[in-house]
């Protein structure tokens, strides 16, 4: 038995393995590897728990920024009405608790003509009551800033009475609800 050294180890004259012979990885083997990690991590993600954030009180309540959330949760009943029962499938997704939404063709209150040649410029906040259909049952003005209107105040009112809303859901029922409208009056936008 004879020792090798770390200078022999490269030597051209310690016998070599045939059978150790090592052949590169073909690059669609990478590929497959890639394209396995990424479709288990989208898996994880798709089905790991999302927390629920607790909405705000009724008093703090605003329209909701995006509007485009509301035709996509339009769209969701319609879809789960239409899909057939199966004893395989998973159980229906419960609608989340959400506070009600406008809907996208909404019209917004115009500047009224007389407001807007004077001069007027303020804020408007009016609060709606919705009822579990969708629609308003109740509309006040609860604040103002800027300069007092009556013609602003009626400008609001009169175009958010006729508003549809998606209700307010709560434990997958539709609940009545109190959202605020704020409007901005500005010579300058116009």
């Amino acid at each position: 038995m004879t020792a090798t050294t770390h200078e022999n180890l490269h030597s051209p004259h310690l016998p070599q393995d045939s059978s150790a012979q090592h052949t590169p990885t073909s690059p669609w083997m990478w590929i497959a590897l890639i394209v396995a990690m990424f479709a288990a991590a989208l898996l994880w993600l798709r089905y790991s728990n999302q927390e629920d954030v607790a909405p705000a009180p009724v008093g703090e309540r605003m329209l909701p920024a995006a509007e485009q959330a509301a035709a996509i949760d339009a769209a969701a009943p319609a879809t789960r009405q239409a899909a057939p029962a199966s004893g395989q499938r998973k159980a229906a997704p419960v609608v989340r608790n959400r506070e009600a939404r406008p809907l996208a063709s909404n019209r917004m209150p115009t500047y009224p003509a007389a407001a807007l040649r004077s001069g007027v410029q303020g804020s408007v906040i009016a609060s709606l009551n919705v009822d579990t259909r969708g629609n308003v049952a109740n509309a006040a003005i609860v604040s103002r800033s800027g300069e007092r209107s009556r013609d602003l105040d009626r400008a609001v009112l009169n175009t958010v009475q006729n508003w549809k809303f998606q209700p307010a859901m709560h434990e997958g029922r539709a609940v009545a609800s109190v959202v605020r409208v704020p409007v901005d009056f500005r010579t300058e936008q116009r």
